[in-house]
């Protein structure tokens, strides 16, 4: 009798570990219990798709409206943290470097259906400019500042022969020596001051959100010399 009872409590016990096994999921319940208002979904820190309005109208988008969104100022804040040195008073935040280099008369389009690109520029000197490049199609977005930055020590901005620094901020780590093509891709003509006489780059500069910076090649970066037709009337 004993032996039947232990089989029988064993049964029981199988059948209940069995029955809680099959019950994964609350919701599966024929009456879920009722959820706590307090921990409602939180809102995506991701969703930048409000970005894709400011493409139009075609060709060259609403850059003054965009800056003008606070969701803007919100994104910039957000997304560069980095230490940087590069514009301001020392210790200024790099969102109002971005702001700076960005506020200035530009253009916001769009390239593959997936990639965002705003330009502007300082409004102190129109030849520092500004890029920003967004993947839309990550499921992390990643956004990059771009800036092209007078080197104080030689000649005005203005001059055909002004060197500049390129410098490239990316909101995540990636590798730097190898940016995405398509970033690359938007910064030639971002650096091409004019179709045959492009930016004086020294060098370009990667900082990585942790403020490690890295040296690149210009044509590393995308900075791709224009090519211009030889002239007749001229001699090497």
């Amino acid at each position: 009798m004993r032996t039947l009872l232990q089989l029988g409590a064993a049964l029981l016990l199988l059948g209940a570990a069995t029955t809680h096994a099959q019950i994964t999921n609350p919701d599966n319940l024929i009456a879920p219990p009722p959820r706590n208002p307090a921990r409602s979904t939180p809102r995506a820190t991701d969703d930048l798709q409000w970005l894709w309005q400011y493409t139009k109208p075609a060709p060259t988008g609403d850059h003054a409206a965009l800056i003008q969104d606070q969701r803007f100022e919100t994104l910039l804040r957000d997304n560069f943290k980095a230490p940087q040195a590069m514009w301001g008073a020392p210790g200024s935040p790099l969102a109002d470097a971005a702001r700076a280099f960005l506020s200035g008369d530009g253009t916001v389009t769009s390239a593959d259906n997936r990639h965002l690109i705003l330009t502007g520029h300082t409004f102190i000197q129109p030849q520092q400019t500004g890029l920003l490049w967004i993947d839309l199609g990550a499921t992390t977005p990643l956004i990059v500042f771009a800036a092209l930055r007078w080197n104080e020590q030689s000649n005005i901005p203005s001059q055909p022969d002004a060197p500049f620094t390129l410098w490239l901020f990316p909101s995540r780590e990636l590798d730097a020596h190898h940016l995405p093509d398509a970033l690359k891709s938007a910064i030639g003509p971002f650096t091409a001051r004019t179709l045959c006489r492009p930016a004086v780059i020294s060098s370009a500069i990667v900082v990585e959100p942790s403020g490690v910076p890295f040296i690149l090649g210009t044509l590393e970066a995308g900075a791709v010399p224009a090519l211009c037709p030889t002239n007749p009337g001229t001699h090497a």
